[in-house]
């Protein structure tokens, strides 16, 4: 059916007048009729009574029936033409340990917001192996965590590893490379970085009560880190981020392994989703290709 004319029933619904239908909608009363009588001729059945000398219209009960339908015909077609203009969108749900959403991917998700402006990102922080669990129930569409864990239905990747430093306070006068022997558990701030950190952390200061104090996110460690004669093991990463004039970072002449940044996936991902996963993914390949990627490993 032809807008035109199911605008031009409508038209004459409200005024119950051709000739005032005809002077809203800036046509001859000729014009009106013809429409009119068009739409009658497609859809098979009379809409209105013609009957001389009223002054006003009557619908037949099929036209009483068929107002109803033509107003949700326009109000379709308005929406489909507002459908018709508006940019296919992607979403993506993203999860990610707080240190690699904070120090390392914020550059990726900044990209991704300034040049795609069909995708939409919503990114989470949360421990590994509740990202596993979220990626397991299609809760997020891909996660990046610090440590393989064995789920069937989940892909991991590893995307890259970086070296472990020890951070102080300016004050504490720690030299540029330092050996654990040198560090005085007392004064530590633990954060964990993963059973293999744990591990060898463990190893080194089991003969030692544990008499550290911890934190649970990076950021949280940059509150504390500036007392004097207190210091943390991070990534360089965090280290980077973290460094301004009251705080150093200090290499580790034994160090711990590196901490391994893993990708996650459902095996099975959303349909809906394949696309803005693609399209995430190229951009995550150039990311870890990029310079800026670089120059926090350096």
């Amino acid at each position: 059916m032809d807008y035109t004319n199911i605008e031009t029933f409508l038209a004459i619904t409200e005024t119950r007048s051709l000739s005032k239908a005809a002077e809203i909608l800036f046509l001859s009363q000729s014009t009106v009729s013809y429409r009119l009588k068009t739409l009658e001729q497609e859809i098979g059945t009379e809409l209105i009574q013609r009957e001389q000398g009223k002054g006003f219209i009557t619908l037949t009960a099929k036209g009483e029936e068929f107002t109803d339908i033509a107003k949700r015909w326009i109000s379709l077609y308005k929406d489909t033409e507002v459908w018709k203009t508006q940019k296919t969108l992607y979403e993506l749900n993203i999860g990610g340990v707080d240190s690699l959403n904070t120090y390392i991917f914020y550059e990726l998700y900044k990209k991704i917001l300034k040049s795609n402006t069909h995708m939409v990102v919503n990114v989470g922080s949360h421990w590994t192996v509740t990202i596993y669990k979220m990626i397991e129930n299609h809760e997020i569409d891909t996660g990046f965590v610090l440590w393989e864990l064995p789920y069937k239905n989940i892909i991991c990747k590893s995307l890259f590893s970086e070296r472990m430093v020890v951070i102080s306070s300016s004050c504490s006068c720690f030299p540029k490379m330092i050996h654990t022997t040198d560090l005085d558990p007392d004064k530590e701030i633990f954060m964990y970085h993963g059973p293999t950190f744990q591990s060898w952390h463990d190893a080194l200061w089991e003969n030692r009560p544990r008499k550290f104090s911890t934190v649970d996110t990076a950021s949280l460690l940059s509150s504390f880190i500036d007392v004097p004669d207190f210091w943390s093991i991070v990534p360089i990463s965090v280290a980077r981020k973290l460094r301004n004039s009251a705080i150093i970072i200090s290499e580790i002449a034994d160090p711990p392994p590196e901490r391994v940044c893993y990708q996650i996936t459902n095996k099975n991902p959303i349909p809906n989703r394949m696309k803005a996963l693609e399209s995430f993914n190229n951009s995550l390949d150039d990311f870890l290709k990029s310079e800026f990627l670089i120059s926090i490993f350096k």
